[in-house]
């Protein structure tokens, strides 16, 4: 027996549908779904995305933001933009956004999957000081530096 393919609103996107890795049961609250593996399945949708020649729209900024789980106050900063123009952007889910924020999206997502980008130690700083505004502690001033072969590095704490 086929299952016809499952329409996956849950990640914000309105196009993706899901042909198997999806099982319906019942809840107290009726029919529910379970989708297996889906921070893997996020990923695999991001990277279609990344990689697709479409223009991305309000949506896609949406869910690449939510993946890289930053507020749309830092997503404006890494952009040179503003909160109001991201609020705008995912507010119109089927809107291109504009083409050098696009590109930089792209790059800013991608980029920040490697582990030792520093585009990933700029999103995980972002994160760090959103949570240090929100928990109301403070953040640190001092770093110290050393020279590691010919130029300069972090030293790191022991």
């Amino acid at each position: 027996m086929t299952t016809k393919p499952f329409h996956y609103r849950t990640c914000g996107l309105s196009y993706v549908y899901l042909q198997n890795g999806f099982q319906y049961h019942e809840t107290p609250y009726g029919k529910g779904v379970s989708i297996f593996a889906a921070d893997k399945l996020h990923e695999v949708i991001a990277r279609q995305i990344v990689v697709s020649p479409r223009p991305l729209g309000g949506q896609e900024v949406r869910f690449l933001r939510s993946l890289l789980d930053i507020t749309q106050a830092d997503l404006a900063r890494l952009l040179g933009s503003t909160r109001v123009s991201i609020t705008r952007w995912e507010n119109k889910p089927d809107d291109p956004i504009p083409g050098p924020a696009d590109a930089a999206m792209r790059l800013i997502y991608t980029s920040s999957k490697e582990n030792d980008s520093l585009i990933k130690r700029v999103v995980d700083t972002l994160r760090e000081r959103d949570d240090a505004e929100h928990s109301k502690s403070t953040l640190k001033k001092r770093f110290t530096l050393r020279t590691r072969g010919n130029g300069w590095d972090t030293a790191r704490a022991a």
